[in-house]
């Protein structure tokens, strides 16, 4: 899934306010994709399967 238009101009904007480095939209949209990607994996639920032996004892 890409992000739309709408989003990567936002995110052009907030990456200048912060970093103070305007983006092309080529670079916004690499970025901005692979934060949403980042995202999407770190905020993945954990399954009960995933889980399972891995819990510390003690």
């Amino acid at each position: 899934m890409t992000l739309p238009k709408e989003a990567i101009d936002e995110f052009k904007q907030i990456y200048k306010k912060e970093v103070g480095v305007e983006l092309s939209d080529a670079e916004a949209f690499d970025k901005a994709n692979r934060l949403f990607n980042f995202m999407k994996v770190i905020t993945k639920p954990i399954q009960k399967k995933e889980t399972d032996g891995n819990a510390r004892k003690g």
